[in-house]
């Protein structure tokens, strides 16, 4: 019995590791986690980078969390309409994130900068990095985008569907909500570890080729509302 216990949670555990890869799940944190310092000055660092996606897997895992103890506790399960309705939103978000870089990229190109002198007052436009402060302390973006993801696609069944094949086993409850906290961990440990790469990916890039890299920043936009496009039309 015990064997089999950890067999289970070691299989929820790698099926959250794998599940996290999902390339909507890729596409939608790498768009979220590119962006500026709170200073305005640099690329994020690691740790805030590392932040972003974290937040993500906490907002992934907390609902589904959420729906597995409704469906243990409750006998509440999650109606079809809102997860064919999380589906379509996670195309829509996807479409909003890269169209968000391609504005971020184009407000970067292009500053605004007012000075007075001489009791005249000049506006110049100029190319350069817009001198803009933008916190991200409080950004909950990432944990929304993350709760919407849990709702939609095959998160729901990988997590959630085996508490219903042992639901009159009557310990079934602590051990069906120990299986979805040890597949949200694997969803988390994984984002870490994509965390840390893409933060360094970002920093080599940049710091090889700054064309290179707002390539790279104008092709994730790309990717994502096409990928988003795709996933609005088929979903």
């Amino acid at each position: 019995m015990q064997e089999t216990t950890l067999a289970l949670l070691s299989l929820g555990f790698g099926l959250g590791l794998l599940h996290a890869l999902d390339a909507d799940h890729i596409m939608a944190v790498s768009a979220l986690a590119y962006g500026k310092t709170s200073d305005g000055k640099g690329q994020r660092s690691r740790s805030q980078t590392v932040q972003f996606c974290i937040r993500w897997a906490i907002g992934h895992g907390g609902i589904l969390l959420l729906l597995a103890s409704l469906i243990i506790f409750a006998g509440i399960a999650l109606p079809e309409s809102v997860s064919f309705f999380a589906e379509k939103l996670v195309g829509i978000i996807l479409i909003s994130l890269g169209v968000w870089i391609f504005w971020q990229f184009y407000q970067n190109r292009l500053q605004l900068r007012v000075h007075s002198h001489d009791g005249l007052t000049h506006v110049h436009l100029a190319d350069g990095k817009l001198e803009k402060v933008k916190h991200f302390r409080h950004d909950h973006r990432p944990v929304l985008v993350g709760i919407t993801h849990g709702l939609a696609g095959s998160a729901p069944v990988l997590a959630i569907v085996p508490l219903y094949q042992s639901a009159a086993e009557s310990t079934i409850g602590w051990f069906g909500l120990l299986y979805v906290a040890m597949f949200s961990l694997g969803v988390v440990l994984t984002m870490l570890v994509f965390g840390l790469f893409f933060n360094t990916f970002q920093t080599l890039l940049e710091n090889y080729s700054r064309r290179l890299f707002d390539y790279s920043r104008l092709f994730l936009a790309s990717v994502s509302i096409g990928f988003g496009s795709y996933w609005l039309l088929a979903s």
